[in-house]
């Protein structure tokens, strides 16, 4: 059994739930959130930066108690059939948060049930509400892939996939934009980013990519699902200034070569006077950006990364005794507050799945080979 800690100073990241919301957002299926009420809202309220801009078919089933207690399936079938009637979603997704887990609902029978009655493609995502975001886009990815990717395509040359990629993470199209730029050199070209800024169609075509990349944990378990069924090989690291460019270009190319997976961040960040905690690829790919500029060469500075075990729950002790320890702390915003020591700077890089929504015109362009960790330091002083 896991040790779970109780958060005293500290925020919590994303629920899976959100995480499975977030992934197909722009597929154009209808998401069903087996649940009350309020994993909805916090889902619309706190981590979804398209919701005002852009229209998805995100409903809740609204289960009561009754419902619950008796397990009436039928209830939710019937909704989501009525509902589907009247909107002909491409698909309909079926996830849940902790009130269906404990009650033992039967994701992969009641998605089937809902398929024989609408005749609409249906995917059931066995969330609990429980885990991070990096689960539920992870589970959501992987369901998709099975379901709706194209398995007689040609194997493109040169060509990556982007996995796992979400607002979650990367706020918006900007820094999906700026990263997908920074990859596309020397020959590489993207077929798509799964799962922002490509459509349903072009995310048919995953499994013509030569090589996967993940810029975040969220594409792991999708990744060595295609590296197991596919023979695609992932690289693990996201551009961040020049020098994590450098290396993941240099990464793919192996990597579509001798068909093996492998990091592009470097593996000696696990400890220093400069603390960067954050999602594990990001973190460690900052890390190597950070200790390969012009800050880093100096041997006064050396920075390593923490991520929280965030599905397992974060340990505050830990945590605490890092950021003490600290000359930099490079977080979201919401860690400031545990910054005990006077001397300690802290540089802020906010993460909606961490502090939501409130920073999110505060994020900076991080996603690109043209971004120096140094010079934003530099212009913070």
């Amino acid at each position: 059994m896991s040790d779970w800690h109780t958060h005293v100073f500290t925020s919590t990241y994303t629920a899976d739930v959100s995480g499975v919301c977030s992934f197909l957002y722009e597929l154009g299926g209808m998401t069903i959130l087996h649940d009350p009420s309020g994993c909805n809202s916090t889902y619309t309220t706190h981590d979804e930066p398209r919701w005002y801009d852009s229209k998805s078919l995100m409903f809740v089933s609204g289960l009561d108690e009754m419902t619950a207690v008796l397990g009436d399936d039928s209830v939710v079938i019937e909704d989501a059939s009525k509902a589907a009637a009247d909107l002909h979603p491409r698909f309909i997704a079926l996830c849940g948060a902790s009130i269906p887990h404990v009650i033992a609902f039967d994701y992969t029978g009641v998605s089937h049930l809902i398929e024989e009655k609408t005749g609409i493609p249906t995917i059931g995502i066995p969330t609990d509400g429980l885990k991070s975001y990096v689960s539920g886009v992870g589970l959501a990815e992987r369901e998709w892939i099975k379901r709706f990717a194209d398995v007689n395509t040609e194997r493109k040359e040169h060509s990556f996939n982007l996995l796992g990629v979400t607002p979650i993470d990367f706020a918006d199209q900007a820094h999906v934009k700026a990263m997908t730029a920074s990859l596309q050199n020397d020959g590489f070209s993207l077929n798509a980013c799964s799962a922002m800024c490509s459509t349903f169609e072009e995310l048919q075509k995953i499994k013509a990519a030569a090589v996967n990349v993940l810029p975040t944990s969220c594409g792991r378990i999708a990744a060595r699902y295609m590296e197991g069924i596919d023979h695609i090989p992932y690289v693990e690291g996201i551009p961040i200034g020049p020098y994590m460019h450098e290396r993941i270009q240099k990464a793919m190319k192996q990597s579509e070569v001798d068909g093996i997976s492998r990091t592009a961040y470097d593996e000696n960040t696990e400890q220093g006077n400069v603390l960067i905690i954050g999602e594990e690829i990001y973190a460690r790919s900052m890390a190597a950006a950070f200790n390969h500029s012009s800050l880093g060469k100096d041997e006064s500075m050396h920075a390593y990364a923490f991520w929280p075990d965030i599905s397992e729950g974060l340990n505050e002790d830990e945590l605490l005794r890092r950021i003490d320890q600290a000359d930099l702390v490079i977080a979201d915003p919401l860690f400031k507050n545990i910054v005990h020591r006077k001397d300690t700077a802290f540089y802020e890089i906010p993460h909606i799945g961490y502090s939501g929504r409130i920073y999110r015109h505060d994020i900076p362009l991080f996603c690109s080979k043209d971004f120096k960790i140094e010079e934003k330091l530099r212009e913070r002083k």
